[in-house]
């Protein structure tokens, strides 16, 4: 995406005295620019696949996705496809932090909720953005709620919208604290998934974006838990998987050298004998013949 110079999204446009939040259900489309908000926001990927761009990474985005962006978050949404029948379509909950905070702080039990708190500007601090995946369909169903209460307007919508907002935080600080609680084993599940789609895959041209993406993380993340967890890079590891089913098919076929680098992910027979000997101490040719 070519970056533009960076809007301010003003917050006087969707607030009105009566309520500090606005709700809205979106197409995205290519015509806004990547921007700032002077209001925090949750937006939530319902419907078709993506890219968003925030901060200074590119996402691939999928139903289920939710982010929290808080002040000062740049960022914009992408469809995948200008064709009508494949939307990209999101839910914005943008919110003015102060007002919320304001309103609800006499609310009980709500600053037990410090994570969310946090994240969602309530509190002072200058949070990170963040990501979710929403296995279980909850967030999506507050949020479809929210929608239809800011849309709908009955008769006690100002604090049903007060209650949805709340229900919302509960919900994200459950989700972090069962994601804190459960590191070990998620990560577990993780590099499970990573390895298999690897080994499954690895003679092919397999991608580290493409991994990420199985694994629900985006591919910075992917890079870093991959290479602390394994001890070397996913380039490395695919590398090694391929040296090996090459030295395989050198003892236990007649393929040539073009056919096994081939069949081992590589067009460039050139970079793959290059590689072969800088792993080995051996040509093909050689490791085939001794």
């Amino acid at each position: 995406m070519v970056r533009k110079a960076i809007e301010i999204t003003p917050a006087h446009i969707y607030f009105d005295e009566e309520l500090p939040y606005n709700v809205s259900r979106i197409s995205e489309s290519y015509s806004l620019q990547l921007h700032e908000h002077e209001f925090t926001e949750i937006c939530y990927v319902a419907e078709g696949n993506g890219v968003h761009y925030i901060g200074d990474e590119t996402l691939r985005v999928s139903p289920g996705d939710l982010f929290i962006l808080p002040l000062g978050t740049s960022h914009v949404f992408r469809p995948r496809s200008t064709d009508p029948e494949y939307p990209l379509v999101v839910y914005n909950f943008i919110f003015m932090a102060d007002r919320v905070a304001e309103a609800l702080q006499r609310f009980p039990g709500l600053d037990s909720l410090s994570t969310a708190l946090y994240l969602l500007n309530l509190v002072p601090g200058q949070p990170d953005w963040k990501r979710i995946r929403d296995t279980s369909g909850a967030f999506r169903t507050l949020l479809v709620h929210a929608y239809q209460e800011f849309r709908l307007r009955k008769i006690g919508f100002v604090p049903r919208m007060h209650s949805l907002f709340i229900a919302l935080a509960t919900e994200l600080e459950r989700h972090l604290t069962e994601l804190e609680s459960d590191v070990p084993a998620k990560t577990e599940r993780i590099l499970g998934t990573a390895i298999l789609l690897i080994r499954n895959h690895f003679a092919g041209p397999i991608t580290a974006g493409q991994v990420a993406i199985a694994t629900g993380l985006s591919e910075r993340h992917f890079h870093r838990l991959f290479t602390k967890e394994m001890g070397f890079t996913f380039t490395q590891y695919v590398q090694n998987l391929r040296i090996e089913l090459s030295c395989e098919l050198l003892r236990t076929t007649r393929l040539s050298v073009s056919e096994i680098a081939e069949a081992t992910g590589y067009q460039d027979k050139g970079f793959f004998v290059k590689l072969f000997k800088k792993r080995t101490g051996h040509t093909p040719r050689s490791y085939r013949n001794g």
